[in-house]
């Protein structure tokens, strides 16, 4: 008796990457560079799945360093650029969670299924009415905010906006959340 077993893979159309990258200063050495790191693996995903991407670099109130990569372009000196900056200031959540939201359109990503990844070592005050705001775009949007917080114990504000957050006492590709993170 012959058997066959037919197996295939379905593509679904998936949404945009978004990597935001705390750039404060206290993120400075290892941190920052297992952050970029962890930043490049997903553009490079993106660019694979043929998925647009965003990396947006932040630090205090509205300093913001974007870099846009639709799918099937690449600016490889423009991606430099994005890696090796560092505003080496303070820690506020204006750029994720109000900047984001408020350039959305002015990026040109396509709506529906985004995934953003936040990775930060600090634990960031978001205001009620930043945290609602920040909601409604992600219900809008049907956005995932998954968060990676170095060296602290607890998610702090940041468990309010987070559709899933990691307490991590580093960045490492052992760590279940990396692994995690790489597959979206």
């Amino acid at each position: 008796l012959m058997q066959r077993d037919y197996r295939g893979v379905e593509h679904k159309a998936r949404g945009p990457i978004v990597v935001v990258v705390d750039e404060s200063g206290s993120m400075d050495g290892p941190r920052i560079e297992t952050a970029k790191a962890t930043a490049l693996a997903m553009a490079w995903i993106a660019r694979h799945q043929r998925r647009y991407c965003a990396l947006v670099g932040f630090s205090d109130d509205d300093q913001g360093s974007w870099h846009i990569i639709p799918p099937g372009k690449s600016d490889q000196d423009a991606l430099m650029g994005w890696l090796e900056h560092m505003y080496n200031g303070g820690t506020s959540p204006a750029v994720p969670l109000e900047t984001l939201p408020s350039r959305w359109e002015q990026i040109g990503a396509p709506h529906g299924q985004t995934d953003i990844v936040l990775i930060t070592d600090g634990l960031l005050h978001v205001p009620d009415s930043m945290r609602r705001s920040f909601n409604e775009w992600k219900s809008r949007e049907k956005a995932k905010l998954f968060t990676l917080i170095i060296e602290h114990d607890s998610p702090g504000d940041l468990a309010g906006v987070s559709d899933r957050v990691w307490c991590l006492p580093n960045l490492s590709i052992e760590q279940d959340a990396i692994q995690e993170i790489v597959s979206i």
